[in-house]
């Protein structure tokens, strides 16, 4: 088990076409084994910025997701939302 984070700079008044777009494509990635941890959007430091949390099944499923023709289908949607996007596979520490 991995996880995915994804920084996200959405263009300004944007975030209620975030959210609808992101409703719209969680059934898309839970195909590939996709959980969405959590969602989060700044009210302090760089605006207009979301971080989504992911828990994936391995890092392949990052690739078999953005390959899935559903979102495929979806770019131009998304490119008219989002600005910038940073992707980072992360693994937990054993903590706690």
């Amino acid at each position: 088990m991995v996880y995915l984070q994804a920084a996200i700079k959405l263009y300004p008044g944007k975030q209620q076409d975030f959210i609808a777009l992101l409703n719209s494509l969680t059934p898309v990635v839970a195909k590939h084994g996709w959980k969405l941890v959590g969602s989060y959007a700044t009210f302090a430091g760089r605006l207009n910025t979301v971080l989504d949390l992911w828990e994936l099944p391995n890092p392949n499923a990052l690739q078999a997701a953005l390959s899935d023709p559903e979102m495929q289908k979806a770019a131009s949607r998304i490119n008219e939302i989002v600005e910038d996007e940073v992707l980072t596979i992360l693994t937990k520490l054993p903590i706690g």
